[in-house]
């Protein structure tokens, strides 16, 4: 693949929100996933009257945490069974102003995964970000300026 062909995945689920004060409010969860930066997922939280929320997730933390608790300190994903739902995926994510608790349908973020895992097999993710073209660009950057005499 090459680095030009930047192909997209989007996909959206309802869920709900549960904030630090123990609100819980109905959300639409938009998932954008992008070949040119395969590694993470953008994740979108929008509630109606409320500004959105937005973070930058790890593709391979969604997936773990469709089978069980992943992810340490600041994010966690993991499967949850409440009673007469669906099987559903609590993501926990927290700050210095407190934590937000994002239920989501099981279903919809496996079928989300494996429609991105399509576009780019696991393990492949770094053959396709010509890795040592970026660091050369990123040491390239850092380098002093040539000396004039």
């Amino acid at each position: 693949m090459s680095p030009d062909s930047d192909r997209q995945l989007e996909g959206i689920t309802r869920g709900f929100v549960t904030l630090s004060g123990g609100e819980r409010e109905r959300c639409d969860i938009m998932l954008r996933y992008s070949t040119h930066d395969p590694l993470v997922v953008a994740l979108t939280v929008t509630r109606p009257g409320h500004c959105s929320a937005c973070w930058v997730i790890s593709r391979d933390l969604l997936s773990a945490g469709l089978t069980g608790t992943a992810g340490i300190a600041d994010i966690t994903v993991q499967p949850v069974a409440e009673q007469s739902l669906p099987l559903g995926v609590l993501l926990r994510v927290r700050d210095e102003r407190g934590e937000a608790r994002i239920h989501f349908d099981h279903q919809a973020l496996l079928l989300y995964l494996a429609r991105s895992h399509a576009m780019m097999p696991f393990g492949s993710e770094a053959q396709s970000r010509q890795v040592d073209a970026e660091l050369d660009q990123l040491l390239d950057e850092g380098q002093d300026p040539p000396l004039t005499r």
